[in-house]
């Protein structure tokens, strides 16, 4: 057997076929999920409304920005009602784009930052508009944008 496949050892055997078998259990999860025959379908469509706005992210990022931009199941129970409803229906708005296209149209429709009751009305004015320029960037590298912004200029 070693002449016809050349010098593999058992163990290698292994570590191929752990390997193809790690590419088959991943290949399901690049796909946007599929809700008809989930345990708990509503559930299942909202986070299915998070991965689209994220699909083109790496894993890594994709997380955290899957978090951002999956609606509630309940805005009665959401810290910001207002934004929760209006992610709701921006991502409604936004169907038929996936990635960075439905990620800039659904935050072009959710509302400006509510700075009436902070405590600091200019830094909340600030750090909404730094968000609002870094709207492109995700996860990570969004973060890092806005405290870029953010930071005092010193030269």
């Amino acid at each position: 057997m070693n002449k016809a496949w050349g010098r593999w050892s058992k163990g290698n055997w292994l570590v191929g076929l752990a390997m193809l078998a790690g590419m088959m259990w991943s290949a399901p999860v690049l796909a946007a999920p599929d809700c008809d025959k989930a345990m708990a379908p509503q559930r299942c469509a909202s986070y299915r409304q998070g991965w689209l706005s994220c699909s083109d992210l790496t894993a890594g990022s994709r997380r955290a920005c899957i978090e951002q931009f999956t609606p509630a199941l309940s805005c009665q129970r959401s810290r910001d009602a207002r934004r929760c409803e209006a992610l709701l229906a921006a991502q409604a708005a936004c169907e038929g784009s996936e990635g960075l296209a439905r990620r800039l149209c659904v935050r072009e429709r959710l509302p400006a930052a509510d700075c009436s009751r902070a405590s600091d009305k200019a830094r909340c004015e600030q750090r909404a508009a730094a968000e609002q320029s870094c709207a492109e960037t995700a996860a990570q590298q969004g973060r890092e944008c806005v405290r870029k912004a953010l930071a005092p200029s010193g030269d």
